[in-house]
């Protein structure tokens, strides 16, 4: 393991940097190359966390949007109210009080507009981009490179005032949790978050640092059913940070691959809910399917998103007519996922002809029935990444 983290740091001596322009508009952000992790592959992530700046071009109306328009989030800044501070919605402030939901849909959207992929980091690639080679807990001085309850005065801070990690990356520690890509416990919803944020004790700063959404995250979203998109409080704790995994040099190649996935998902269904510690609970429904390589490459991660039918047979992708307008009634799912943490079976690359099956807790719909049939869903393959051959 020691001559492993000698590699990887002989490897990452000089961080390979980029900077990242969003195409038709003023917005770029930077990314690290991390390219010797043991047992991960090659990506890039985020040098600072996703900013206002970058979130709005995804989640406000308007022309640089329009990627997607229709699976675009309600405005953050009119569901928001006065709740989150206005200081911290500054366009270089980190992205505050998004769910899950967001910030995976930000990462699909990020990866339209660019063509390359785009999502949240896995765990073990947000720890080994944390530690930068480091073997302790923590490090010797969080207070150097971390904002914490000690020195942030309850506010978040634009990234890049403390000093970065060896990987050249700022805040991986303090300012805000950071969402992760899988679940606790998959498929159960459970979104994990990274990293402690403003709130947390400076002893308890560590690389471990994990957590999951707690109940006063919620507190001031009073409407139900809860909004899949936003977190209505005024905790300013979490946000999140990008990863690459595949460029725009083999894009078209992708996506025209793409159709030779065949996905199947079951006609049954079960309901569920699930709840976060005290409070009302999510309502989702439990979907299951299965994607088969028809081609004749292998596939080492697969990314789906799954949805609702239409009663035309169409993908319903929100509710409008409900007490939440533009609420996803779809989500994401990675049945081939390598650095992911879930079973061997779904770490295994997908080779031309096999087949994988794939669970998925599906936000409930609200729509009515002439919107909606709740017994019919639909699923397709939204980005993949080759298998080096």
């Amino acid at each position: 393991m020691i001559a492993a983290i000698v590699m990887a740091l002989a490897c990452q001596a000089a961080p390979e940097k980029e900077t990242v322009k969003i195409p038709g508009t003023k917005v770029s952000f930077e990314m690290v190359k991390i390219a010797c992790a043991p047992g991960l592959r090659t990506y890039s992530i985020g040098v600072r966390e996703v900013t206002w700046a970058e979130l709005r071009l995804y989640s406000e109306p308007g022309p640089k949007s329009d990627v997607d328009a229709v699976t675009r989030p309600s405005d953050a800044m009119s569901y928001f109210g006065e709740v989150v501070p206005q200081e911290s919605r500054a366009a270089d402030m980190p992205a505050t009080n998004a769910r899950w939901h967001t910030a995976v849909q930000y990462c699909a959207w990020l990866s339209k507009k660019t063509g390359r992929y785009f999502r949240l980091p896995t765990e073990s690639e947000w720890e080994y981009a944390a530690r930068a080679g480091e073997k302790g807990a923590a490090p010797e001085k969080s207070g150097d490179v971390a904002w914490h309850a000690g020195n942030a005065k309850k506010m978040t801070h634009p990234g890049g005032r403390k000093n970065p990690n060896a990987f050249g990356l700022h805040d991986m520690l303090g300012n805000v949790w950071e969402y992760c890509l899988e679940f606790d416990a998959p498929p159960v919803y459970g979104p994990v978050l990274r990293g402690g944020c403003i709130a947390t004790a400076s002893d308890e700063i560590t690389y471990a640092s994990r957590r999951l959404i707690p109940q006063n995250w919620f507190q001031d979203d009073c409407v139900r059913p809860r909004s899949v998109w936003w977190l209505g409080s005024d905790k300013i704790h979490q946000g999140f940070r990008v990863v690459c995994v595949a460029d725009e040099a083999d894009g078209k190649e992708r996506d025209a691959y793409a159709s030779r996935v065949a996905v199947q998902v079951a006609l049954d269904k079960d309901d569920v809910d699930v709840k976060v510690e005290k409070a009302t609970p999510d309502l989702f429904c439990i979907v299951k399917g299965e994607a088969r390589n028809g081609g004749d490459r292998t596939i080492d991660e697969l990314e789906l998103a799954v949805y609702y039918l239409t009663p035309e047979g169409a993908p319903h992708w929100i509710d409008n007519e409900s007490t939440k307008p533009h609420r996803a009634s779809f989500s994401r799912c990675w049945p081939v996922l390598p650095d992911g943490v879930r079973s061997e079976a779904d770490r295994k690359p997908l080779k031309p002809g096999e087949t994988r099956p794939f669970v998925l807790y599906l936000p409930s719909t609200f729509a009515p029935d002439n919107e909606v049939d709740r017994k019919k869903f639909g699923a397709m393959v939204t980005n993949l990444r080759f298998a080096k051959e």
